[in-house]
């Protein structure tokens, strides 16, 4: 087990002699348009996701993301890629829009010490993913267990010119950054009015005049009475968001690796901020391909604080109404790249797929062992297969394999059952995670 990091033991293949053979396609967030995906190592594919601040209940909005990073993982898996995956625990210096930190503020309204509150919702995190059968990631780095190797990164920063101090704060240049806006599709100008605009909604005016740019961002920030604080070479305080992530996917996962994804809302300023530091420490990127989904919405707005209309996964299951599966049937319902309205209809079509697969499935497990399908049979599943495999390969359209999957559980229900039908709908689901 690597220290500082929460690592799950899953069950791991030997590294395959050579690639298989893909035609996996995936819309880049970066270039705009769907790039062939191969893998930078014949070792296999290494993936990081943006996880959760572990302060309340996790939203459906984010679990979509994290449903995207499990079904991408369970399909180059199907595909006999061996995959290290990644997702990291924000427990300290996510900063809200009055820049303090989040989770010591709603541990305060909650009664509670803030490492209190993040041991409490980190293991609440875990039971609703879980609960919709998102695999269990090889390692899950807690912030506030890498702060060494976060001071260490700053200041690597200041010695190539790309941060500075004032006073206890060290700040990101963002004036050194030179993708800024690539990801996110907008001008630099156009990025730092929105800041401006943000700092003066939330403070009427800048909270830190100091800064060069309204972009910088606080790489360390000085706090001595904060409840989670650490020394450095700037004095006691603790490390900004932005930071975290940089750090620990590259520990875990080298320099450059495959894939980083995670929420619509991540892309400006979190990714572009990761971009910027990434290429500051040495000119490599950070990650060849970048994936986010769209938001959920509820009656036509995206599912956030703002909007007043948060709905959670632990919410949702403990009306006793719905299951985690039929939540998960229900997020699988639009492409990851569209955005995707969180309606009853979408949880009741999740609940009757279920039941269609789970029946075709124990049906056909009943049939004799060792007995081999008809040539029939055989060419449907066959057919199914390529439909399946066909649609996760056009940037992984869930709802068009679904619906092959659906088609062979309506089409053989009522042949004789035969165990070789039952694997089929199995090999499915290593990929759907809904049985």
């Amino acid at each position: 087990m690597h220290s500082g990091a929460s690592e799950v033991k899953s069950e791991r293949m030997s590294p395959p002699s050579s690639l298989p053979s893909l035609k996996l396609r995936l819309t880049s967030t970066l270039s705009r348009k769907q790039e062939p995906f191969t893998p930078l190592s014949p070792e296999g594919v290494r993936m990081y996701h943006c996880g959760p601040t572990v302060m309340e209940p996790v939203n459906i909005d984010k679990f979509r993301s994290y449903l995207l990073g499990d079904v991408l993982r369970r399909y180059l898996e199907y595909q006999g890629l061996l995959v290290r995956q990644v997702m990291n625990i924000t427990d300290v210096g996510h900063l809200n829009e009055f820049e303090e930190d989040a989770v010591e503020i709603t541990a305060s309204r909650s009664g509670l010490y803030a490492w209190e509150l993040v041991e409490q919702e980190e293991k609440a995190f875990h039971q609703d993913r879980r609960a919709l059968n998102i695999l269990d990631a090889h390692v899950y780095p807690r912030a506030r267990e890498h702060v060494p190797e976060m001071i260490e990164f700053i200041e690597k920063l200041l010695e190539a010119g790309a941060a500075y101090r004032v006073g206890g704060h060290v700040y990101f240049d963002m004036g050194k950054a030179r993708s800024l806006g690539r990801l996110s599709g907008k001008a630099r100008e156009e990025l730092e009015s929105l800041k401006e605009k943000a700092l003066a909604a939330s403070r009427a005016g800048s909270s830190a005049p100091e800064k060069r740019h309204p972009l910088d961002f606080d790489l360390w920030r000085p706090d001595a009475l904060h409840q989670i604080h650490w020394s450095s070479p700037w004095g006691r305080g603790f490390p900004g968001w932005h930071v975290e992530c940089v750090v620990m996917s590259r520990k875990y996962l080298g320099t450059t690796f495959d894939i980083h994804s995670g929420s619509e809302e991540n892309i400006f300023p979190h990714h572009e901020c990761e971009i910027a530091q990434a290429e500051a420490a040495g000119g490599e990127p950070l990650a060849r391909l970048w994936l986010h989904s769209r938001h959920v919405l509820l009656a036509g707005k995206p599912i956030s604080r703002p909007n007043r209309n948060l709905l959670t996964v632990r919410g949702l299951v403990e009306t006793g109404e719905i299951r985690g599966p039929e939540i998960r049937g229900a997020l699988l319902s639009a492409r990851f790249r569209e955005p995707l309205e969180f309606r009853p209809e979408a949880v009741d079509e999740a609940r009757e797929a279920i039941a269609l697969l789970r029946g075709f499935r124990d049906h056909h497990r009943t049939g004799p062992p060792g007995a081999p399908p008809t040539d029939a049979l055989r060419d449907r599943i066959a057919r199914a297969e390529r439909e399946f495999t066909e649609a996760m390969d056009d940037d992984l359209d869930v709802p068009r394999a679904l619906g092959a999957v659906r088609r062979i559980s309506k089409d053989l229900a009522s042949v004789a059952p035969c165990r070789e039908a039952a694997a089929a709908v199995d090999r499915f689901d290593r990929v759907l995670g809904l049985l």
